[in-house]
This record gives structure tokens, sequence and C-alpha cells, in this order.
């Protein structure tokens, strides 16, 4: 079986064909080749089989170009390939600004371009100060530029500290440089409870697992013949220290009073170990115990108080 090829124009025109160049296409498809088609090219080509048996195809050829292209967005430069078919069109921004649209067109076998002209928008980051942006209910905002190259600075709330970078900056691809940071309580270990002391009061609002909020204040006080030495009360503050180290507890002896008939030497309200205590009794009085009182160790006295006694009954 063969095929004839003519066209019905009433020049002859010269093209290449033949049966297809595939093994399994070769027995019923035949191919028509027009490389570099002119508009005197168009026409009905028809090839016909010694039966009579047609198959026609009618080519128009014509030149294929797109509009000029104008630029009316702030910002946006183009660089045209050419306004021909298949030639392109690339749009760029300058940096802080993306593209909003197609930054790549195509000159289409329709005389058109493959989309609209884009346009350049500023590149901003998600808003921080909106509701419902922040996760972290202590971090406050202090600054916040959400356009590119600006920053957001940030602070807790007292009896709170951040915990990682202080600001974030806008980036060129719209996102935030980093995360949020975190606000964590500020808290003081539990204080040290001196020998021979306990606590008398204890405000720890806010306390976790043993550790005191911001603002909590705890009071001493000694046991027995005690006496405290140092701060009756500290507090804890933002540092997450307390104000103050803890009291110590140190034994005393009691003031013993006077004895009838005389005095004490040294009169103090309260007595170190190893103090001793002197009795001057008044003229006519004496005691019969030359032994003195002294403080000991525990806080108690190694015997009781001499009596100042009259001489006419010694």
């Amino acid at each position: 079986m063969y095929w004839q090829l003519f066209v019905s124009t009433t020049d002859i025109l010269s093209f290449a064909s033949g049966w297809a160049i595939a093994s399994e296409e070769r027995d019923w498809k035949y191919r028509l080749s027009i490389y570099y088609a002119k508009p005197q090219d168009s026409g009905t080509f028809t090839c016909s089989t010694p039966r009579g048996v047609t198959n026609s195809i009618s080519l128009h050829v014509a030149a294929v170009h797109c509009g000029p292209i104008s630029v009316s967005s702030m910002h946006l430069t183009v660089r045209v390939e050419g306004t021909r078919l298949g030639h392109t069109a690339i749009f760029q921004c300058p940096i802080g600004f993306k593209v909003n649209g197609n930054a790549n067109l195509t000159c289409q076998a329709s005389g058109k371009w493959s989309s609209s002209v884009p346009s350049c928008d500023p590149v901003r980051c998600p808003s921080l100060v909106t509701p419902g942006a922040l996760d972290e209910p202590h971090v406050k905002v202090m600054e916040h530029n959400c356009s590119y190259g600006g920053r957001a600075v940030f602070s807790c709330a007292w009896g709170y500290q951040l915990v990682g970078p202080p600001g974030v900056e806008c980036e060129l691809d719209g996102n935030w440089s980093g995360p949020v940071p975190k606000c964590l309580p500020i808290q003081c270990s539990p204080p040290v409870i001196p020998v021979n002391g306990h606590l008398i009061q204890s405000e720890s609002a806010g306390m976790d697992g043993g550790r005191y909020a911001v603002g909590s204040l705890v009071q001493f006080a000694c046991r027995g013949a005690h006496v405290l030495e140092g701060e009756p009360s500290i507090i804890c503050t933002e540092t997450g220290y307390w104000s103050h180290p803890p009291p110590f507890c140190k034994p005393r002896c009691p003031y013993l009073g006077e004895p009838e008939n005389g005095a004490v030497v040294p009169s103090k309200f309260a007595y170190e170990p190893g103090d001793e205590l002197q009795v001057i009794c008044n003229p006519g009085f004496e005691s019969r115990l030359e032994a003195r009182p002294k403080c000991l160790a525990d806080g108690r006295w190694s015997m009781p108080l001499p009596q100042c006694t009259i001489y006419s009954e010694i």
C-alpha cells in the first residue's frame, strides 16, 4: 500500500514526507514534515491511496506576537526576552519585597502572555501583637516591627525571667529569625533552717516543688535557750536569691534578775556561753557562796543565783 501527497493549491510545494520510522507505525502512519514554516506554506495537504482513500489537514501559518508589557507597580523590574511565541518575561523585586503573582511569563500561541503582570509587595512577618499571637501569657512585646529587617523585642512580667534570645528579626522569607522566648517563674531554693530553729511564718504564693516564688516571705524563730542572730525574716528577690542569708540560733543564758539586797555584774538581757555572774551585796549583806554562776554551752546556768544574807545570820 502506498500514499500519494498533494497540496490543494495552484503552487507545487516540496516538503519532506514518508512513512513513520517506528516499526509498529510504518505500515499505517504517513508523515508530513514542514520546517521553518512561512505564511506561504498555508494550505490544505491531502494524502491519497490508489483506491481513493484520502486524509487531509489544513495548515494556517501566521506570526504570533504578544503585546508589550507595561509595568506600573512600584519597585517591579522586568527583563523581556522578546514578544514572539515562546519568549519569556522575567520579573524581579528589590530586597525587602516579594513578587505577588507569577514571576515568569511566556508568550503563548494565542498571542497572550501566560499570566497577568505581577506586583511587588513588601515582605512582612506574622504580627506578634494581635490577640492570640503569643502562646506565652507572661511574655511582653516591648518593640514590634514586622517589616523585613524589623525587630521584635520581648520582656517578662514581674517575677518571671526570659529564657531564649530577647529579640528576633523579620527575615527575607517572611519568617521570624527564631521562636518567641519563654518566661519562666523566678524561684528561690528552700531556705536553710538554722539548727535549733524553725519557721514561724511562710508566705509562698506560687511555691512549686519546695521552691519559693518572687516576693515569698519566711520568718524564723529559735527553740529553747537560743537567740536569733541575723535577719529574722527574708524575702525571695527577682535575682532568684533570698534578700539575706538565713540567721543562726545561738545558745544564750537568760537574765536571772537581781538578788535581794544585792546586784549582779554584768547585767544583760542574755548571756553567751562562758559568761560568769558576780553577785555584789549591799552593805551589811554578804553572799554565803563564793562560786560564780557560769553560762554553759547548752544555754543553762551552772548554778542558781547566790543570795545576799545579812551578817547577823551568817
